[in-house]
């Protein structure tokens, strides 16, 4: 064949280092139809980052080479009276004390309480599926779970010429308890409580749906 009789290039052809943008774009549309098609509403908030090369790396090592990570967490609010009752020799003030609770833990190695859950999905799975499943793991406690308090698709581009990102997707599930006592798997908590307010040491993303809990709770 000669050149002449060369097919055309065509212009539309996406470069091959564009396929993992498009194949992790894809998880993520997926992934947001899967909640929608499950849940009434799913408020998603999209955030851009621009990264040096380096922290651009070590991102994308975080994915363990895929450009995608997903991550799936659970708010399990517990009402007063599901508590056992108080022990006799306690101060008569913490009987007055009937505010819902919401169940936090403290990783180990961390120092900010955060949302239980995460972990990697086994195949097949739901992303509320994983966050329940984990949240049994890691602190023995069963939830429900009633809405998606928010999605969060986090887009990260190296400031090269280089193409494609990575992308992750957060999920904060809102839930009820089920059953169950506190029980701390070591191997992966320091601790977890149940708080009726906010710890002073919390993750962003555990802080914005306790005050969001809290503003509902002050509304009713």
């Amino acid at each position: 064949m000669t050149e002449e009789d060369a097919p055309e290039s065509d212009e539309s052809t996406v470069p091959a280092e564009n396929y993992i943008e498009m194949v992790n774009q894809t998880s993520v549309e997926r992934r947001i139809a899967d909640l929608e098609a499950a849940f009434d509403e799913v408020p998603v908030t999209e955030r851009t980052f621009h990264l040096s090369a380096e922290e651009y790396a070590d991102v994308f090592a975080a994915t363990q080479g895929t450009g995608f990570a997903e991550n799936s967490v659970i708010f399990p609010v517990r009402s007063a009276d599901e508590f056992p009752e108080l022990s006799g020799n306690l101060p008569e003030q913490a009987a007055a004390d009937t505010r819902d609770r919401a169940l936090l833990v403290l990783g180990r190695g961390a120092d900010l309480w955060a949302l239980p859950g995460g972990g990697q999905g086994v195949e097949f799975e739901s992303m509320q599926g994983t966050a329940l499943r984990r949240l049994n793991e890691q602190t023995g406690v069963r939830s429900t779970i009633d809405s998606v308090a928010e999605v969060v698709h986090s887009k990260y581009y190296p400031e090269t010429d280089a193409e494609g990102s990575v992308h992750t997707l957060d999920v904060y599930f809102r839930g009820e308890y089920a059953k169950g006592s506190i029980d701390v798997d070591e191997s992966e908590l320091t601790g977890a409580a149940w708080f009726a307010e906010p710890p002073e040491r919390i993750t962003e993303g555990a802080e914005k749906v306790f005050e969001e809990f809290l503003d509902e709770s002050a509304d009713e």
